[in-house]
C-alpha cells in the first residue's frame, strides 16, 4: 500500500529544479557507475592536459536517517506543494513504526525518529529536495570543470 500512495504523490511533486539535475543518486537513467565513469574521464582529461585535479566528496550514505521531516515539510510548502499532501506526509513520517524480527520472535512496535524511508519511491525526491539549497550553494561558487566552454559541477 505505501508504494502505491507514494507513486501517486510523486506525480504531484516531481521537480526539474536546476540543482536536481546535478544529482546522480536515486535517479532514473543515472547510477554510481555512470557518475564514476564521468569522474574518471574528467580527471583523465585534465591530468592529460597538465592540470591539477582536486575533488571533494560528500558521503550521504547515512543521510536518510538524519532528515528532519518537519524541515522537509516546510521546504515542500515553500515549493507550493498542496497542503493536503504535505499534511499526509507529515502524519505518515511522524507516525512511522517498526518492529524487529529475530528468528521467529517479533518485537513490539516502536516509533522511528527523523528519517525517510530508504526503500520508498518518494525518498529520492524528498532527499533531493532536502539538500537542494546545499547543491544550489555549491553551484553558485562556479567551481568545477570547464570543458569546451561548458561549465560543469557534479
Amino acid at each position: 500500500m505505501p508504494k502505491i500512495v507514494e507513486s501517486i504523490i510523486l506525480q504531484h511533486v516531481n521537480s526539474n529544479s536546476d540543482p536536481d539535475i546535478h544529482q546522480f543518486g536515486f535517479k532514473a537513467g543515472h547510477s554510481t557507475g555512470l557518475c564514476t565513469h564521468l569522474l574518471k574521464n574528467t580527471v583523465k582529461y585534465y591530468a592529460d592536459n597538465g592540470s591539477h585535479v582536486f575533488a571533494c566528496f560528500v558521503d550521504f550514505s547515512k543521510a536518510f536517517e538524519d532528515v528532519n521531516y518537519w524541515k522537509l515539510c516546510t521546504k515542500l510548502l515553500d515549493d507550493n506543494i498542496a497542503v493536503d499532501l504535505v499534511r499526509l506526509l507529515a502524519y505518515w513520517y511522524s507516525h512511522q513504526q517498526m518492529c524487529v524480527r529475530w528468528k521467529t520472535v517479533l518485537s513490539e512496535p516502536f516509533l522511528l525518529g527523523n528519517c525517510t524511508r530508504q526503500d520508498g519511491i518518494l525518498s529520492p525526491y524528498l532527499f533531493s529536495r532536502y539538500v537542494r539549497e546545499l547543491l544550489r550553494g555549491i553551484i553558485s561558487f562556479n567551481v568545477g570543470c570547464n570543458i569546451g566552454g561548458n561549465f560543469l559541477t557534479y
